[in-house]
């Protein structure tokens, strides 16, 4: 797996100053066969292992993760169609479809939930993104150039981060923060993040609000910002159908 090692300052996800470098467990679970049947309109837990790590800051850290998979209305009905695919990062862990739901169901993705990606070291947060991303890519019919990456939070920028480590992003939506990486001066690295469609969403009261303005200073015309009445929390479902909207008309036919 080729990967991108930033080296630049982090806007890390919250975590205590004295948290030390976590490391995820050696692998004793074994990876979920590709071979086990999948069941259109259902959610299960995906088993992957991440064999590669590294010696830059940004290295996976190896070891076993998990991820939900959602499988969509249809899937089975033409083996030759590719799918639209959606990674979501949860500052908790354990991320879910959430608000999300009823629009990824209707709009016929795939949904990558990561379980270990949560505020914290970096590392087992790549890791976990980037074992979920191949196994998903061998298990499933992903439509290259249409896979949108999402979160809330520590997860919003890790989604930024997840779209310059694997190829095939076309979206990326932030919710209730910004970018993974700063400049010296305070505003954001957006140099290698190539997609073209890009939303945010945040609330009027929420701590990161000034966010939303350094996103759209950074990704001008490429970003469109939702605001909500609200404070730090995942954006609401009709502000965040509008988000997935905006990107989703902004991606390959």
């Amino acid at each position: 797996v080729a990967l991108l090692f930033l080296t630049t300052a982090k806007a890390a996800p919250t975590s205590k100053p004295d948290e030390a470098k976590a490391t995820q467990k050696p692998a004793q679970e074994t990876a979920t066969p590709l071979t086990v049947p999948l069941k259109d309109g259902t959610e299960m837990r995906i088993t992957c292992v991440q064999k590669v790590g590294g010696s830059g800051k940004d290295a996976p850290t190896p070891g076993v993760y998990h991820y939900r998979l959602w499988v969509p209305e249809g899937y089975s009905a033409d083996p030759k169609k590719t799918w639209k695919t959606i990674f979501i990062a949860d500052p908790s862990g354990k991320a879910k479809l959430g608000a999300m739901s009823d629009w990824i169901k209707e709009h016929g993705y795939i949904a990558v939930m990561l379980e270990e990606s949560k505020n914290g070291p970096w590392e087992p947060t790549i890791g976990n993104f980037l074992s979920a991303h191949e196994d998903v890519v061998k298990r499933m019919r992903v439509a290259e150039g249409k896979k949108v990456a999402t979160g809330f939070s520590g997860g919003a920028r890790a989604s930024s981060l997840f779209v310059t480590l694997a190829p095939g992003f076309g979206g990326l939506v932030f919710q209730g923060a910004g970018c993974s990486d700063l400049n010296p001066d305070g505003s954001y690295v957006v140099k290698d993040i190539k997609v073209k469609a890009i939303a945010g969403t945040f609330g009027k009261k929420d701590m990161n609000y000034s966010n939303a303005a350094k996103l759209k200073k950074a990704f001008g015309a490429r970003i469109e910002i939702f605001e909500f009445e609200g404070g730090h929390q995942w954006a609401p479902k009709e502000i965040i159908e509008q988000a997935l909207d905006e990107v989703d008309g902004k991606l390959p036919k």
